[in-house]
């Protein structure tokens, strides 16, 4: 028996992997539900913070806060897959993706539980306007913070996927069509970071447009991946 084979994650493993990962798809459908059923990401101002209260966004926003901890198991499940044939690619794609997840749990942590539960609730039963637009001074400066801060998250998730789609591109079919998913992701991502930070307003409507379709094509394919990756290492095992 090679002793490093049981160092390898097991067939479970990557079905945990597996389930995450779609998890993560289904994450982001009922926030796409949640859009086309009166919430506005982009609504600022009074209707912005009102906006925070209604159950379907709390909601919405609490399925995606929980997405994120899943996902970060399916970024794992690939490293751990890749990190034989290419160490240094597949090390780096997990510590960057690690870093995107941390901070999108950060922020969501706080976007959700201080700034929609606390604050937005404060604001509703603020007893005089003057407290009302202390309050909305507060959710602003929140607002510009993450706009500032998400500069950090999304050069995190897309160095994240440059380095999988090293770590996966090799000869195998299954392979490449991973990596193809996860260079689309990072042309994605470049994409919002040119247009939020680099002065590219012209892409705006384009990255609207293209975010969900997107992010469905690529996580629904980085799944089928991991369950291809679940019936290799069974048939692996029962050798």
């Amino acid at each position: 028996m090679n002793p490093r084979a049981n160092l390898s994650p097991s067939v479970n493993f990557y079905r945990i992997a597996t389930a995450c990962c779609a998890l993560y798809v289904v994450a982001q459908v009922i926030q796409e539900v949640a859009f086309r059923n009166g919430i506005n990401d982009a609504a600022a101002g009074e209707a912005g913070i009102l906006q925070r209260l209604l159950p379907l966004d709390q909601f919405r926003l609490a399925v995606i806060l929980i997405s994120f901890f899943p996902i970060l198991v399916a970024f794992t499940a690939v490293a751990l897959r890749r990190i034989r044939s290419s160490p240094a690619a597949s090390l780096l794609g997990f510590t960057f993706s690690f870093e995107f997840v941390t901070s999108e749990v950060s922020t969501r942590s706080i976007d959700l539980f201080l700034v929609s539960r606390k604050w937005a609730v404060e604001y509703h039963s603020a007893a005089s306007p003057a407290v009302q637009q202390m309050i909305a001074g507060r959710v602003q400066l929140w607002a510009d913070s993450v706009g500032a801060f998400y500069f950090v998250l999304l050069a995190g998730h897309l160095l994240a996927s440059a380095c999988f789609a090293i770590a996966t591109w090799d000869g195998d079919r299954w392979n490449r069509i991973v990596a193809v998913a996860f260079i689309a992701n990072a042309i994605r991502l470049a994409g919002r970071i040119a247009e939020g930070y680099l002065g590219q307003s012209w892409l705006d409507a384009v990255n609207n447009v293209v975010y969900f379709p997107a992010v469905i094509l690529i996580f629904s394919t980085l799944t089928a991946w991991l369950w291809k990756q679940t019936q290799i290492v069974q048939k692996t095992e029962a050798r």
